[in-house]
């Protein structure tokens, strides 16, 4: 790989959130914490509808005017506390945003998707154990298989890592080592034998260095898509490591069931996000990636889906963790 190449990448993981979770301090809202309420005249509803509208344009200030409206008409909504932790979430004000979430999920306890915000603003304020927990919630919630691979999505991108790098001036050598990234492979997948792990981690490097992508993150993808599980199949119809769907497979020209394959196409089309929307735009190639080009383009940034925003934030997380190795 050019190491100008690795050096654009790497500056990516500084400004990974950009355009998802704008900096600065939060403006005046609804308390710290929600209170008993009244009836709801009709225009809460309004309000309400408004300020997720504004908030998926990234308007946040307007957002958080419109839902602080519909609360000063319901106090104690829980619709409405989820949308202004969100709000808060994107603003960076986390800890007041996992508060807001917390009163959602306990008010709501089956609300997958209050459990799986609260989650995201634990690991941001830095409370890990506790998001662990929130993320492990979803697990036990019945029927709800979307919930449920969000879950077990973010649980892969905060599992502890392997001990890949060695002690002292050598720490780096990890990076270009095949036998780490087949390591990688069954420690996310234990069931893998040695043969297929070692086929996987020489495919792994081989095609990063080939399309001169930083096989770290290419690793983050993986673990965040499938944990290197390689016959898994989403919802959707994705198909193993690199979750490709068979439209995309089929113009890579590769066989999604084969790993290596699979591999190959993955990173293929990972490099051509990057290109698309620059080196320096991770958080806009990993979008492209989860959620396709066109959406990215539509929305101008990284669309309104909370499934491709957390998709984002899990990569990301795993692949700063993978660069402090």
């Amino acid at each position: 790989m050019r190491p100008a190449r690795w050096r654009c990448v790497l500056g990516a993981g500084l400004v990974l959130l950009v355009g998802l979770v704008p900096v600065g301090p939060a403006p005046a809202a609804a308390g710290t914490r929600p209170a008993a309420g009244a009836a709801a005249p009709t225009s809460s509803a309004a309000a309400l509808q408004e300020g997720a509208r504004l908030l998926h344009e990234g308007r946040l200030q307007d957002a958080e005017a419109a839902v602080t409206r519909a609360l000063r008409a319901r106090p104690a909504d829980p619709r409405a506390w989820l949308w202004l932790g969100a709000i808060r979430y994107h603003q960076g004000d986390v800890q007041w945003a996992a508060q807001a979430f917390d009163y959602v999920s306990r008010r709501q306890p089956h609300n997958a998707r209050a459990l799986l915000w609260l989650g995201h603003a634990l690991v941001r304020a830095g409370r890990a154990s506790e998001a662990q927990e929130a993320f492990r919630r979803v697990l036990l919630l019945p029927a709800d298989p979307p919930a449920h691979e969000l879950a077990r999505q973010a649980l892969r991108a905060m599992r502890p890592l392997p001990q890949q790098a060695a002690r002292g001036p050598e720490a780096a050598a990890w990076v270009t080592d095949v036998t780490a990234y087949q390591g990688f492979a069954r420690h996310y997948n234990p069931r893998l034998g040695l043969q297929d792990a070692r086929r996987i981690g020489e495919a792994l490097l081989g095609y990063s260095r080939l399309f001169n992508v930083d096989p770290r993150l290419v690793v983050a993808l993986v673990v965040v898509e499938s944990g290197f599980q390689v016959r898994v199949r989403s919802r959707a119809g994705a198909i193993g490591l690199g979750q490709l769907m068979p439209e995309t497979a089929q113009a890579l020209g590769v066989d999604p069931e084969d790993p290596v394959q699979n591999l190959y196409g993955t990173i293929r089309y990972l490099r051509g996000t990057l290109d698309r929307f620059g080196w320096d735009n991770l958080h806009l190639a990993l979008a492209a990636y989860n959620a396709g080009r066109g959406a990215v383009e539509r929305h101008r940034g990284i669309p309104p889906y909370d499934e491709t925003r957390w998709y984002v934030v899990n990569v990301t997380t795993l692949y700063r963790r993978l660069l402090a190795l």
